[in-house]
């Protein structure tokens, strides 16, 4: 069975749900040796795709053209023959999974990936970019795509804002990269953050709305723990958070992939405060490190936490404000490192296999039509 799946948000988003469809197309590839991932560059100029196992799409010839190049752009050339190029370039796949900003191409049946309900239930937090996709994922559910969820919870969410039928959607998890392991973070990487092993609370996420930042910053300022800091790592930013460094709190947004690890192994735990998140991926990170974790109840963290973490009301201060004090407790700590230590998660290949299921499930049903 020939699958394709687009990748290209990679490229544009750098928080989870590029991370996410990185790892997919890890599994979907150990899966399924007639699996495709592709990468379109025209929608992300100048920069390269971070997924390794992609194949780039040819950029037209008349982009190399001054004056054709201002006409067709112009003309809206580019988006026109996008369809037309990819399908020559890769042929008609019995399944095609979108996956992020750029809707596009053609198989004989497609799949899209639903990460939350924030822009339908909560519009205002997010980009118009980020609605204008929305609307054009749900107009391909609404003709017909199957659903990939990541999470039982975002699954039944799907299912309950399109009007679809269970068969029609299959959640299939995420996993956290191979890189997060046990150990002993690296002490240059603390260093040069100016951190401590031990005495730094984390926070992993982008800098948007829904990730409640300034309640957790306030929560930490009111605990007001000794010789504590609040470590901020997040690269994408939008809307009203504003917060910087300062004192206790410290912002990072140019962090290597190594100086995470050290972030995740070095932190006396990961706080997550959302008021909502489709699966949580930092969640699993963490966990993959033995961190502990402080979660919220939003959307779907009861179910990625289950009984390996403390799950706490959103936006109950109070609740916060005592969890942060009992993080300084040893005991505590020592307890909740304990319970991070039993969760037992699946692998990226794990997840392409139960998404490869999911596709051929998808392409004997059109079958047999």
């Amino acid at each position: 069975m020939k699958t394709v799946l687009d990748v290209t948000i990679c490229t544009h988003s750098l928080g989870g749900v590029g991370r996410w469809v990185a790892g997919l197309s890890r599994g979907l590839n150990a899966a399924n040796p007639d699996h495709t991932s592709l990468d379109v560059p025209e929608t992300h100029p100048a920069l390269s795709s971070p997924v390794r196992e992609a194949r780039i799409l040819p950029v037209p010839f008349w982009t190399r053209v001054p004056l054709l190049r201002r006409a067709l752009y112009d003309a809206g050339h580019l988006e026109t023959t996008r369809a037309k190029r990819i399908r020559r370039f890769i042929g008609t796949p019995d399944v095609i999974h979108l996956s992020g900003v750029q809707p596009f191409g053609f198989g004989r049946n497609t799949v899209v990936t639903f990460f939350d309900d924030t822009p339908w239930t909560a519009p205002d937090s997010h980009a118009e970019q980020t609605l204008f996709y929305s609307r054009r994922l749900e107009g391909l559910v609404r003709r017909g795509a199957s659903v990939v969820a990541i999470s039982e919870w975002t699954a039944n969410r799907a299912i309950r804002l399109f009007g679809l039928p269970p068969e029609k959607v299959c959640s299939v998890g995420g996993a956290p990269d191979e890189m997060f392991t046990p150990g002993r973070p690296d002490p240059g990487s603390l260093l040069r953050l100016g951190l401590e092993p031990g005495r730094y609370l984390l926070h992993v996420g982008s800098f948007v709305p829904r990730k409640n930042i300034p309640f957790l910053a306030e929560s930490f300022l009111r605990a007001a723990v000794p010789g504590m800091k609040l470590v901020l790592a997040g690269l994408e930013r939008w809307g009203d958070q504003q917060i910087q460094s300062s004192g206790s709190i410290v912002c990072r947004d140019d962090l290597s992939d190594a100086d995470l690890l050290s972030l995740y192994r070095g932190a006396r735990a990961l706080l997550v405060p959302s008021s909502e998140e489709g699966l949580g991926l930092p969640v699993l990170e963490a966990f993959a490190c033995r961190t502990p974790v402080v979660s919220s109840d939003g959307g779907a963290l009861p179910e990625t936490v289950g009984e390996c973490g403390l799950v706490l009301p959103a936006l109950d201060g109070d609740a916060w404000v005592r969890a942060i004090r009992d993080l300084a407790s040893d005991a505590t700590a020592s307890d909740l490192r304990s319970m991070a230590e039993k969760h037992r998660g699946i692998t990226w290949e794990d997840v392409g296999r139960k998404t490869m299921m999911f596709y051929s499930r998808v392409a004997k049903t059109a079958e047999s039509l």
